[in-house]
């Protein structure tokens, strides 16, 4: 049944409105087939549009959302998002390499949740995945940022991509040292053109783990209560993700096939080519706890 018939809110939006980056992992679900970033005020017209059909939540995703204009862009959607559209939940998903403590100064106030992607806490399994740029520490860059988002009052998040380089890895120490609100932890995800296939940019074949191995590495984690488990099934339909032109992207085919934009036909029209599966949102606990005034986190 189409998404409009059964009345669906698109209350939680994933804008990766780049596919740049600055790193090169290997399973990369979203990569650089294109340059194109919207202009602001059309980025911030979609933005509007989504709010008057019930977005609560947006978080802002690339790529590498700090690539562009050095964080100026992200940020700006950040104080439009909060100040102007009063959403509840304004987050950011970054590699954390880019982000510096100028941005958290200017920006910090409109953020309530920034998670950094760390699949590794052994330098050499980051290299190997690609999850690094030149002479750039990534763990050096995580706990940096973990102290500005304390310093600046924001919330700590971390995401994992379970692969075959990490599996077997215990990473039960470091996360509870760097206590974040939420480590959302995923299965990697094959999406045909994006990290498999001919006409894909990466080829993540070699990255996937089974879902024993996932379970496995679940399990070896059991005492991290901040753990935020997604497997694939669970993973696959239950996001509502717009491109970088503002299209939803359906991925009930194993593909991310666009819808026109919300620019041009209007958020109802375009959700209905979003494949979207709301009741797997709620089943996989898309909905929490996501605004840092409700959190009462001890800063």
């Amino acid at each position: 049944m189409p998404q409009s018939e059964l009345n669906v809110k698109p209350l939680s939006v994933n804008y990766h409105f780049t596919r740049q980056c600055n790193y090169n992992c290997g399973f990369c679900f979203h990569t650089a087939k294109t340059s194109f970033v919207l202009p602001l005020e059309q980025a911030k017209r979609g933005l509007e549009l989504l709010k008057e059909k019930g977005m609560e939540k947006i978080n802002f995703s690339g790529g590498e959302p700090f690539i562009v204009k050095r964080g100026d862009f992200v940020g700006e959607l950040c104080r439009f998002c909060k100040i102007d559209l009063a959403l509840p939940s304004v987050t950011i998903v970054s590699n954390g390499s880019l982000v510096t403590e100028k941005w958290f100064e200017k920006y910090g106030k409109y953020l309530d949740i920034l998670a950094i992607s760390c699949d590794s806490f052994n330098p050499d399994v980051n290299e190997t995945i690609g999850r690094q740029q030149g002479n750039k520490n990534h763990l050096q860059s995580l706990r940096q940022v973990r102290e500005w988002c304390y310093q600046y009052k924001i919330a700590f998040k971390i995401n994992t991509v379970v692969n075959t380089y990490n599996q077997e890895e215990d990473m039960t120490e470091p996360i509870q040292e760097l206590n974040p609100c939420r480590w959302k932890v995923f299965q990697c995800l094959l999406i045909g053109g994006e990290n498999a296939g001919s006409e894909a940019l990466r080829h993540a074949e070699s990255f996937v783990v089974s879902d024993d191995d996932f379970k496995n590495f679940l399990i070896r984690h059991k005492s991290v209560s901040c753990l935020v488990p997604e497997s694939n099934d669970f993973m696959r339909n239950s996001y509502l993700i717009l491109d970088e032109y503002m299209r939803f992207l359906d991925c009930t085919k194993g593909n991310k096939d666009p819808s026109k934009s919300i620019l041009d036909v209007g958020v109802d029209n375009a959700l209905l080519f979003s494949g979207f599966d709301e009741k797997m949102f709620f089943k996989r606990g898309g909905k929490y706890v996501w605004s840092k005034a409700d959190l009462r986190l001890e800063w």
